[in-house]
């Protein structure tokens, strides 16, 4: 197995981007999953086209949203998951360590703004 981009990691994004996938269809065609719902679970003689038509709508607006909202953790996974191996690295860090690299980076913060300046 790969410790670059753990499982656990994979299977959130594979689910998380198959939800995506199927709010984003219920929204595009709201009609056909509302016919398939109130087949299986309403009775015929409901029937009403500015009800249906309220219904339609509404799953199309909340659809929308709820795919967004999936997509954004979905990004958030992946982006957790690519970063996952500098993450425990920096986690492995000594205190001494962290605090070296810390100077290392000013050092080269205060000499890359110096040699700009000296360019202007």
């Amino acid at each position: 197995m790969d410790e670059r981009y753990p499982l656990p990691y994979q299977i959130a994004c594979i689910v998380l981007t198959a939800l995506f996938v199927w709010a984003f269809s219920v929204a595009r065609e709201p009609r056909q999953w509302r016919r398939l719902y109130q087949s299986i679970f309403s009775k015929g003689d409901e029937f009403s086209v500015n009800k249906n038509k309220v219904i339609d709508e509404s799953l199309k607006n909340y659809g929308i949203t709820i795919a967004m909202i999936i997509l954004v953790a979905d990004v958030s996974c992946f982006v957790a998951m690519v970063t996952y191996q500098e993450r425990m690295r920096a986690k492995q860090l000594s205190v001494e360590d962290w605090n070296r690299l810390q100077e290392q980076s000013k050092i080269q913060g205060s000499s890359s703004t110096s040699g700009r300046a000296g360019i202007q």
